[in-house]
């Protein structure tokens, strides 16, 4: 019997590079939030997906998910402090098996196809992230000084959506909260407990909102 593929939208974050909260910053009428949304809508893999939003923000969340007729949203729950709060979060709703793709809101150029893409990889590879190959040199700092230069073609700066069997992904949190240990994304997370992550590479400019700068090109590729 096939596992239900769920979702988490991380829509919790305080936007302090950005200078307000970036998720509901309108690019094309349309909150930025709305376009993580329409891609778990219109993809035929997803059965449902929690939002997880900041705790003063749920109610408008609510309108949001009412006015574009979203029909998958399991349940819009607080985040916390930490995107690793938020993650919990969301698990915390979802059922026990399956498998999950988490995404951060911010990333709007997400569509339907990434996400069934992911879902198909992650049935046989347990943990799967999107990523895209660098084109700068990347150098290794020691305060202000380069010490060394970096193999690029061993780099990859790794995106969301990521894409995890949940009971997997759940005993990586398990340790991460015993161990008191902090991560920057999932694929860390399943890391730590000696899982490697198979990366996609992403032939679509994947674009992470992060500065107010960032909605010209944002809006230009929308």
């Amino acid at each position: 019997m096939a596992r239900a593929n769920f979702g988490i939208i991380l829509a919790a974050g305080r936007g302090t590079r950005f200078g307000k909260l970036k998720q509901f910053v309108r690019v094309r009428a349309k909150p930025l939030l709305y376009y993580s949304l329409r891609a778990f809508e219109l993809c035929p893999a997803v059965s449902e997906y929690v939002v997880v939003t900041n705790p003063e923000k749920i109610s408008l969340v609510r309108r949001m998910v009412r006015d574009f007729r979203a029909q998958k949203v399991r349940m819009i729950v607080p985040g916390g402090p930490q995107r690793m709060d938020s993650v919990a979060a969301g698990l915390k709703v979802l059922p026990e098996s399956g498998y999950v793709a988490l995404h951060d809101a911010a990333r709007p150029l997400i569509v339907p196809e990434m996400l069934s893409q992911g879902f198909q990889a992650v049935q046989k590879s347990r943990a799967v992230t999107f990523g895209g190959p660098l084109t700068d040199t990347v150098k290794e700092l020691r305060g202000n000084r380069i010490i060394r230069t970096l193999e690029r073609k061993n780099l990859v700066a790794t995106q969301t959506p990521q894409f995890f069997e949940l009971e997997l992904l759940r005993r990586a949190y398990a340790r991460l909260q015993k161990e008191q240990l902090l991560v920057t994304d999932e694929c860390q997370a399943v890391e730590f407990i000696g899982i490697q992550p198979v990366v996609l590479i992403n032939p679509r400019l994947n674009l992470k909102v992060t500065y107010p700068a960032d909605l010209t090109l944002c809006e230009a590729l929308l």
